[in-house]
C-alpha cells in the first residue's frame, strides 16, 4: 500500500504540495490538520486517550477527533472522516471554532478547528483511541493541570485560544483553571436561563446573600477596581467613593467591563480575568458562597475566606445596612 502522502501548507495555511507522513514527521514539515471538539447538549465535551501506537503524542488525552489532511483532501472533509473513523459519529454537523497554528520541535500544522454536537453513541476505532469519557468544563481544567495525565499540546492551545478569546463557553476553563491555579477548592453548579438573581440563587440552593455579585468599577480611564457585594445588597456609592479617596466612581459599560475581565456582563467571576485588578469584598462576604464561573448559567460555590484570601481581596463596610427589626 502506497504511503498516506500529507498536506503541505504555509504560516497562512496556504496549500504548498505534499510529502509522505514519514518525511512530515521526520522533517516537522508544516502541514495541515483537522480537530473536532465533540460536545453534547449538556454541554459536557468528550474526552479520548490516544494509544500508545500513534506516531505523534502518544497515550495523550485530547479533546480534538482529527489528524493529518491527505493531499488533494478539503479539510471539512478531512475533519468529517476523522471523526467518523476516531469516534463512529458519521451524522454530527461541524460548526467552525477557529484556525490554529502550532509549532514545536515534534509537530508543525496548520489546524481547522470545528464543534460538533452529539448524543448518541460513541464508537472507538482500536488504533486511534485507547478509552474515552464526557467530561465537564470543571474536571477538563482539573485535568489540563494535572501534571501526571499528559494532554497533547495542540489541543492544550487550541483551548486556551477558545477561553482566552470566550468561544460559545469556553471562558469558564480560564476561571476554573485560575481557581486552581491559586489553590481555590471549588465545586459547580448548572442551571438553566434565569430572570433575576433571586432565581438563579434557588436554582443553585443558596439564599441571596450568598450569591456574591462580581461588579466592575471605574476610578478613573485607567484605574478600575472590583468589587464583590452580597447578592441582597447594593453597593454604598458615598462608602466606596470615600474608602478610595475620590469624588466620583462609576461603572463601565458591558463593552468596557468585557475588555477588561473576558467575560460577558452576566458572567463575570473575580477568577482569571484579562487584566489584574484589586478586589474589595463587602466585609459580610463569609461562608459558603457562590460566584460567577464566566458563562451563563453556571455558577462556583468556594468558601469565601479562602477565595478572598487568594485574591488578596481588602475587605470593607460597601453596603447600607437596614438595622434589624
Amino acid at each position: 500500500m502506497a504511503e498516506e502522502l500529507v498536506t503541505l501548507v504555509d504560516e497562512l495555511g496556504q496549500v504548498l504540495g505534499s510529502a509522505p507522513r514519514s518525511v512530515m514527521r521526520r522533517d516537522n514539515l508544516l502541514h495541515a490538520a483537522t480537530a473536532v471538539l465533540v460536545r453534547d447538549r449538556a454541554g459536557e465535551i468528550y474526552l479520548a486517550r490516544r494509544t500508545m501506537t500513534k506516531d505523534w503524542a502518544p497515550g495523550h488525552w485530547d479533546t480534538g477527533a482529527g489528524g493529518v489532511v491527505r493531499f488533494g483532501e478539503e479539510p471539512y472533509v478531512s475533519a468529517s472522516r476523522e471523526l467518523a473513523e476516531e469516534l463512529g459519529i458519521t451524522r454530527a454537523t461541524l460548526r467552525p471554532l477557529m484556525v490554529n497554528l502550532y509549532t514545536d520541535d515534534t509537530t508543525r500544522c496548520f489546524e481547522h478547528v470545528w464543534e460538533a454536537t452529539w448524543d448518541g453513541p460513541i464508537v472507538h476505532q482500536a488504533d486511534e483511541v485507547d478509552e474515552g469519557r464526557w467530561s465537564t468544563m470543571d474536571d477538563l481544567a482539573r485535568l489540563l493541570h494535572d501534571p501526571t495525565s499528559p494532554f497533547v499540546p495542540d489541543g492544550r492551545m487550541v483551548l486556551e485560544r477558545a477561553a482566552a478569546d470566550g468561544l460559545v463557553d469556553y471562558a469558564q476553563l480560564r476561571a476554573f483553571g485560575a481557581a486552581i491555579d491559586l489553590g481555590v477548592d471549588f465545586t459547580v453548579t448548572r442551571h438553566g436561563p434565569v430572570r433575576s438573581l433571586a432565581e438563579a440563587a434557588a436554582l443553585r440552593g443558596i439564599p441571596p446573600r450568598a450569591l456574591v455579585k462580581t461588579m466592575i468599577i471605574r476610578v478613573s480611564a485607567d484605574d478600575h477596581r472590583m468589587v464583590l457585594v452580597p447578592g441582597d445588597a447594593e453597593i454604598a456609592w458615598p462608602k466606596l467613593r470615600t474608602l478610595l479617596g475620590v469624588n466620583r466612581v462609576s461603572m463601565p459599560d458591558a463593552d468596557t467591563a468585557h475588555e477588561i475581565t473576558g467575560y460577558v456582563r452576566g458572567t463575570i467571576t473575580p477568577f482569571g480575568i484579562r487584566t489584574p485588578l484589586s478586589v474589595i469584598a463587602d466585609v459580610s462576604i463569609t461562608g459558603s458562597i457562590s460566584l460567577g464561573a464566566g458563562a451563563h448559567g453556571v455558577g462556583m460555590t468556594v468558601h469565601a475566606e479562602q477565595a478572598l484570601e487568594a485574591l488578596d481581596a481588602e475587605l470593607a463596610d460597601l453596603v447600607d445596612r437596614r438595622p434589624e427589626t
